[in-house]
This record gives structure tokens, sequence and C-alpha cells, in this order.
């Protein structure tokens, strides 16, 4: 995947940013071919499946493409004009595993370069402790997004509610600590955290909220046959 992703995020870096045409991002994310990544061999796409797209999706993430790259990468897949609920769901999840990664590499960088009383802020232990959390949400994500992408292009519903509450029941968390490391200065128009933790936000509400996909989990189990809430969860990485 490294041949895939390095080209990729190349391609991206080249069209991101807070001043950038919309259109020209997206004739130039087309042109890559990237889009045809889940078509199959045989229709003239790459044939790959979605967990190898997972990193290419989070990419995605850490540059804030607001473009609907994953979600055309599906639909040329499938044929459809609409994508279902639950896969809708986890393309989001890999999109905010994407962002968290960004935002803990940018709250990591700001708090070892920002001196306050003669030395990095990053050294006090109220905020280590504070990114000791935030990294903890970050994984999380990350973990949310590759269970919910291993179920591919026609994912259980059940498995898309835990991932995608999983993951944006980070969102909260991960948005808030990251502000309060960067202080005032991370909500500043000139600064770029406000456009990733916006991003954030709005992908924490698409396809359910944390809430929702709670509510779709707890009528799951209630109406589930098994004897305990661990035989259920076990039963969901089955199906």
């Amino acid at each position: 995947m490294d041949e895939l992703l390095g080209p990729f995020e190349q391609m991206l870096a080249s069209v991101a940013g807070r001043s950038v045409d919309s259109a020209a991002q997206w004739k130039a994310i087309e042109e890559s071919g990237y889009l045809d990544a889940l078509v199959p061999e045989v229709s003239g796409g790459a044939g790959l499946s979605l967990s190898d797209v997972e990193p290419l999706i989070r990419a995605t993430g850490r540059f804030a493409i607001a473009a609907p790259v994953a979600e055309t990468m599906a639909r040329r897949a499938l044929g459809v004009d609409i994508l279902e609920r639950p896969l809708s769901a986890i393309l989001a999840v890999a999109e905010i595993a994407g962002l968290a990664e960004k935002i803990l590499e940018m709250s990591l960088s700001y708090a070892n370069d920002r001196v306050q009383f003669g030395k990095p802020i990053g050294k006090l232990q109220v905020i280590q402790q504070q990114l000791a959390v935030m990294g903890e949400q970050v994984l999380m994500t990350r973990m949310a997004s590759q269970i919910g992408c291993a179920q591919g292009l026609a994912p259980s519903p059940e498995v898309a509610a835990v991932s995608k509450q999983v993951a944006s029941a980070t969102v909260p968390q991960i948005a808030s600590i990251a502000h309060a490391v960067h202080g005032a200065i991370g909500i500043t128009e000139e600064f770029d955290l406000q456009r990733y933790t916006r991003r954030l936000h709005a992908l924490r509400l698409a396809h359910g909220s944390e809430g929702y996909w709670a509510n779709f989990v707890g009528k799951a189990r209630l109406q589930s046959d098994r004897q305990s809430s661990v035989e259920f969860i076990l039963s969901l990485r089955k199906s």
C-alpha cells in the first residue's frame, strides 16, 4: 500500500489548503485515477478491497479534503448513485481517523514549540496528560476505522454502528483537548486547527451521531438471543 499511499498523499498535498479552488481540486483527484481504486479489475479499476483503501481515505482526512473522494470510490465500485447508510458511516469513520491523526500531530508540534516560563509547554505534566488522553482517543478512531473497513462494501449494520459510535464519541474530547493545548490561537481564522476541528465535528454528525448509533446497537442487543453482551459483541465480529 505504501507505493500507492505516498503518491496519493503528494497529490492531496498539492491540492489541499484553505484557498484551494474546489473545481481544480476535484479535477486533480479525478485525473489521478485513485477514484477507481475499488472498481474490479475486469471493469478497469484496481480491484482493491476497502481494507486496502482505508489508509487512502484516512489520508483525505489528514489533508481535510471535503470533496467526496471515498464516497465516489464506493459508488463507482458498486455502480450506484446512493450508498447505504452503514457504508457511508464507515467511510466517515475513516476520515475522522485521518483528521484525528493530523490534529494530534499539530497539537504535539505546538506543545513542543510553544515556550512559556522558559520551557516548552509540552514539558508541563498537565499538557502531557491531555496529549496522552488525546493519543488514546486517536488510536480508538483508527481501530474503529480498520474494523469497519474490514467489512468491505457491504458491512453489517451492527459493525458499522459500533464503528461510527466509537469514532463519533471521541470527537468532542479530541477537539476540546486540541483547542486547550493551542489556546486562543487555535480558534483564529489564520491558524489551520479550526479547519480540522470544524470538519471533525461535521463528520461526527454525518450519517448518524454517536447517539443515533448507540441507540441502534442497544436495540440490536435487546433483540439478540445471545445470553451475554460479551457473546453479542463476539457475534458481531463474525457477522
